[in-house]
């Protein structure tokens, strides 16, 4: 065995039965010789459901030295999971998940229920060694919240009236099951949780004189008063607001079809004066370069009919040309 620190006197198989070290074999064999550290799970599993619901450092050193790990890769495993209980723990322990979604339902509130039922506290164990409560970490039943476990079974969605049913069932099974000739044990044994769950039932009953008064008053009936109005259903009420809202519904859609439209013409409108506005620019613009060519030719045609030819100039006589000459030059 490899040399550990711890104390290599204890030996699991002096501290529970033969029967417990057949079990936690079967979970050795089903990993590799050479993993030693996954049957640690397992073997406490076993070791805590034979000592009564809680671990004992004597009891995790000797799972330490029968898996050949080191004492503290036990501990570790132990301290670390809520299944394993380092205290002494009643025998039915109420493990209550306080985590978010159970918090936000309610966990507060049925913690709180199941101290006042069982006259203990959080992390505390009734007299009679029969319940403990426990606040745990998610156990993977959002879904159901608020909800505890006990016995390894799940009980979700919980209400005042289902922790009572829970309790009393669990205390009246114990009760069944041990020798009601012993008025000590009988009487030790849950008989608070009966007594507590009984005296709630009695409160809830009414009296003699309670129901009589009850019926008293169902036989009475209201005279009816002939100036009011007959209520109308809530259903048809509520059809008849649907109506409206979706008439009102309707009259928007339709005015704001309406208004883009409008806008839709106006922005055509405007297009289409300013496409004539600018054709018409353009057309200006035209007519104006047409009528300056125009004119540009014109007085062309008139320099041209009043300037004589060179022919014409040779037909003058002397003083003609030099009439026409200075006329050039501008004398």
């Amino acid at each position: 065995m490899t040399d550990f620190n711890y104390d290599k006197s204890l030996h699991l198989k002096d501290l529970i039965p033969d029967s417990e070290i057949k079990d936690i074999d079967i979970w050795i064999k089903k990993y590799p010789g050479n993993r030693k550290r996954p049957p640690i799970m397992p073997t406490l599993k076993i070791v805590q459901e034979y000592n009564g619901n809680y671990l004992t450092t004597d009891m995790m050193q000797a799972v330490a030295e029968y898996l050949d790990v080191p004492h503290v890769a036990v501990y570790e495993v132990a301290t670390f999971y809520s299944m394993f209980n380092l205290n002494k723990m009643g025998k039915h322990v109420l493990s209550v998940c306080t985590n978010i979604s159970c918090s936000l339902r309610g966990s507060e509130k049925v913690v709180k229920h199941l101290e006042d039922r069982l006259n203990i506290k959080l992390g505390e164990t009734t007299e009679d060694g029969l319940f403990s409560i426990k606040e745990v970490e998610c156990m993977a039943a959002c879904g159901g919240a608020p909800m505890l476990e006990v016995d390894k079974i799940y009980h979700e969605n919980l209400t005042p009236e289902k922790i009572d049913e829970i309790l009393s069932g669990i205390a009246s099974t114990n009760l069944a099951s041990v020798d009601l000739s012993d008025s000590n044990t009988t009487k030790s044994l849950g008989s608070k949780i009966v007594e507590g769950l009984a005296s709630k039932k009695e409160d809830a009953k009414p009296t003699a004189k309670k129901k009589t008064q009850r019926k008293k008053k169902k036989e009475i009936k209201p005279e009816p008063i002939l100036h009011l109005t007959p209520v109308k259903s809530p259903v048809k009420k509520v059809e008849v607001d649907i109506e409206k809202e979706l008439e009102n519904i309707e009259k928007e859609i339709s005015k704001e079809m309406q208004s883009s439209a409008k806008k839709e013409s106006k922005k055509e409108t405007a297009l289409k004066a300013k496409t004539v506005k600018t054709k018409a620019i353009k057309k200006e613009t035209v007519d104006k370069k047409t009528d300056r060519n125009k004119s540009q030719k014109d007085n062309g045609a008139e320099k041209q009919i009043d300037k004589p030819t060179k022919k014409d100039e040779n037909k003058m006589s002397s003083l003609e040309r030099a009439m026409l000459r200075s006329s050039d030059n501008g004398e």
